[in-house]
């Protein structure tokens, strides 16, 4: 006799029976209950850490308007969505135990038999969290939803922080930045019955038009307001009829420094919040496209992670004849793939590339001699090119600041961009070191002038 077949399960079933506060529980997540909550400081989205250590994983899940749980991954743009995308998108990037691929078949059928074994487990090692579900209160939002931090904001009148930064009133009473700055305050009670009151310093984060996020400084104290979609978007100061440059920083302070250095016109400025994601570039693309501008700078830090960030804007920004991107990120070594017919391109960056390696090792040699033998040194410093395929290019690029600046000017100057790019490097590390750098400068020079002269004469 036949045993009967087990009961096909289909995706509906799954997102119908398998909870998504259950699931991370069981497979080892822990509720991080301090970024968790349900008031207007904490919000409705709550955090729940890979085996208590966000840097192994981390997901904020959420209950939709319709009653189901959703979740996203603040680290990552691509990972978010309903159980099935939290299944699917770990067998695709292993980062836990728990959920393994099935040999020999597709993701799917993956996802599908991962499910399948959950809803069979019993209790334990399966968790039940029904008091923790009925605490996750839906939110009311979409594209369109404002979040409810905004109502803890009033207008720009405290400007201690900024002004410690070196911000002066002058440029934080400018139009470009009218409305775009606010205070953010913080109430509440001690653990022994004090009152406190905080102002800090807010900066409202836009997509599509939309304020979605609130990044908050004051002085020791950087963060996000609850319930930010941070991921995707950025900080904008206001733009005119004649607007046609934008710039790019990493953080809104560093706009404010950079404008108060050099107070170009016609410009706006956005800040990342300092990290750049795909949708953070896609939404830059999108506001060129919407203002007709005509110039992107990119003003980020003079750092590693600043000459990172220019290779992924441009990449980013590159015309659709020329499609690339960042493919991988190792250590010390990025990889970036081109697709084009047009072989040109590849033939004009290629020997750029050439060039600069011959520049290097000419250096290399002059301190090393010319009977040195090759050296691994050497090689690991050298910018690598291939050709996988028709059309497809890889230039593999050493994470050193000159090598990273020299490639991305060659990139701009090789193939075609959707608009005109450039790179605008602050003599120290970020705009506003070097806004704070230039007024000691000129602190010091006012006391120097200021000093009494001297007369030196023959004693009588």
């Amino acid at each position: 006799m036949q045993n009967p077949r087990e009961p096909e399960l289909n995706f509906s079933q799954v997102k119908k029976e398998l909870n998504m506060v259950d699931l991370v529980l069981t497979l080892g997540y822990q509720h991080n209950r301090a970024k968790s909550g349900s008031d207007p400081q904490k919000g409705k989205f709550h955090t729940f850490d890979y085996r208590g250590n966000p840097r192994l994983d981390q997901v904020i899940i959420y209950k939709a308007p319709s009653g189901d749980f959703l979740y996203f991954n603040r680290a990552d743009d691509r990972d978010k969505g309903s159980v099935i995308d939290f299944l699917k998108f770990r067998l695709e990037n292993p980062r836990i135990d728990g959920i393994t691929a099935v040999p020999g078949k597709n993701i799917w059928t993956s996802v599908i038999e991962n499910a399948r074994r959950f809803l069979s487990v019993t209790v334990p090692p399966r968790q039940e969290s029904s008091t923790l579900q009925k605490a996750i209160e839906p939110v009311q939002r979409g594209d369109q939803f404002i979040p409810d931090f905004l109502l803890a904001t009033t207008t720009l009148t405290d400007t201690r922080y900024l002004n410690s930064r070196g911000i002066s009133n002058e440029t934080l009473t400018n139009a470009c930045f009218s409305s775009r700055i606010l205070n953010h305050i913080r109430e509440g009670k001690t653990k022994d019955g004090q009152d406190y009151k905080f102002v800090n310093t807010a900066f409202p984060q836009l997509y599509k038009d939309k304020i979605v996020g609130l990044e908050i400084k004051a002085n020791g104290f950087r963060g996000q307001a609850a319930d930010s979609l941070s991921s995707s978007a950025l900080w904008l100061s206001n733009s005119g009829n004649k607007t046609h440059t934008l710039i790019v920083s990493e953080s809104a302070i560093d706009s404010l420094s950079h404008y108060q250095l050099k107070q170009p016109n016609n410009t706006m400025y956005a800040s990342t919040a300092g990290f750049l994601t795909d949708n953070k570039v896609a939404e830059i693309r999108r506001l060129v496209e919407n203002q007709n501008l005509k110039t992107v700078k990119a003003a980020f830090d003079n750092n590693l992670d600043g000459y990172l960030f220019d290779t992924k804007l441009i990449t980013g920004l590159a015309h659709p004849t020329a499609a690339m991107r960042i493919e991988r990120t190792l250590p010390g070594l990025i990889t970036v793939g081109i697709s084009s017919g047009q072989e040109q391109y590849f033939t004009k960056l290629h020997q750029e590339t050439k060039n600069y390696n011959h520049r290097l090792a000419e250096g290399y040699y002059q301190v090393a001699g010319k009977e040195s033998p090759g050296s691994t040194t050497l090689t690991t410093e050298l910018i690598t090119a291939t050709k996988d395929a028709d059309n497809s290019y890889k230039f593999h690029i050493p994470k050193r600041l000159e090598t990273l600046a020299f490639f991305n000017q060659a990139l701009i100057s090789a193939y075609p961009m959707t608009v005109k790019l450039e790179v605008d490097k602050s003599r120290a590390n970020d705009w506003n070191d070097q806004l704070k750098e230039s007024l000691r400068s000129k602190s010091q020079a006012v006391a120097t002038s200021q000093e009494p002269s001297v007369r030196r004469g023959i004693r009588r």
